[in-house]
Order: C-alpha cells, then structure tokens, then sequence
C-alpha cells in the first residue's frame, strides 16, 4: 500500500494527503476549494464503500486516501455532467481491485444496513432478517453483489452503477434483476431450512 498509510487510523482532514506535488494539478484556488468540498461530501461514503471489500479498517483508510489522491490528480479529466461520487467510486474499486489481484486475494464484501428507527422486537427481527438476505447475497456472483450493495447500500442511481461497473445502463438493470430474483431463491431456501 505503500505511501497512503497513515499514522492515525482516521484521516481528521482527508486534505491533508493531498498536498505538495498533487496540488499541481489543479489550476486555480477555486478548483482547490471545489475539489476539498467534494472531498468532505464524499469521504464517508468512499470510506464506507471501501471497507465493505476489505474489512480492514486500515487498508480501507489507506484505499480511501489513495483514491482522493489519484482523482485529485486527476481531476482535470473530470466531468462534472456527471456525478463526481460515482467516478470517485470507480477509482476506489479500481484500486482495491487491483491490491486484491496483486495479493491474490479477494473476500466477499461485508454488507451492513442502516436500521430503520422501529421498535427493539421488530427491530431485532428486521435486523436479522436483513442479515440472512445479505448472508445469502454472499453466495451471488460478484457483479450480482457488487450491484445490490451500490443500489441498497449506497444508493445510486442506475445510471451511476453503470459507471462505477464500467457495464451500460440496460446490462445493470439486468444485472440487479438478475441478483434480486436469485436472492429470493436463496434466501426462501434458507428460510426453509
């Protein structure tokens, strides 16, 4: 991982990684400020999405401070007609992609869902039903998982999960079609047994 990692477990300010020879890359103060509110917009979500593929609060710190650096030096090949989270996730997926295919290892992403503010008893039952579905979405193909988890997890749109996979918008809709139908399957057998 080399020069991402960090003293502290959490970057405090994700800009501070971004400085010295990155800084070039930008043109103008302005773009300096847009880029860093992009940063703070973003930052949780990437940490997020990143630490679902691997489950190591480090590596994900590090992947996530690598991905702001690589867009921060690239961001003039950014195209703001499009959302800049789904090409920052495209980034980071690519790094963490291409850590796991260097080590040869890659372990199924850990899916964990927001809880919906009900009651303790319906929460503890919707709470383990959403962790037997996700249990069973281990058992999906990776681009099924990796679909389900931007659309119910992330909440992107289509259009963004298409960029994020590098896949069209009719092969994603495919694709999450696709995933929930084998994940009713799984999970009712589950359920059964």
């Amino acid at each position: 991982m080399g020069c991402w990692r960090s003293n502290s477990l959490a970057m405090s300010n994700p800009m501070e990684a971004l400085s010295g020879d990155a800084a070039d890359h930008l043109d103008s103060p302005s773009e300096t400020v847009s880029f860093e509110s992009l940063v703070r917009e973003n930052h949780a979500k990437l940490f997020s999405f990143i630490y679902r593929y691997t489950k190591n609060r480090q590596d994900a710190v590090d992947f996530t401070q690598g991905t702001f650096v690589k867009a921060f030096r690239n961001f003039h090949r950014y195209d703001s007609k499009h959302p800049f989270a789904s090409w920052l996730f495209t980034i980071g997926r690519r790094i963490v992609f291409n850590h796991f295919r260097r080590a040869k290892k890659m372990e199924p992403m850990e899916f964990d869902m927001a809880d919906g503010g009900v009651g303790p008893d319906a929460a503890t039952e919707e709470s383990d039903t959403r962790a037997s579905i996700w249990e069973a979405a281990k058992s999906l193909k990776k681009d099924y998982r990796e679909a389900l988890v931007l659309k119910y997890v992330e909440g992107l749109s289509i259009e963004e999960i298409a960029r994020v996979l590098n896949k069209t918008k009719s092969n994603v809709k495919i694709i999450l079609f696709r995933a929930r139908n084998q994940l009713k399957k799984i999970h009712k057998v589950w359920k059964m047994s």
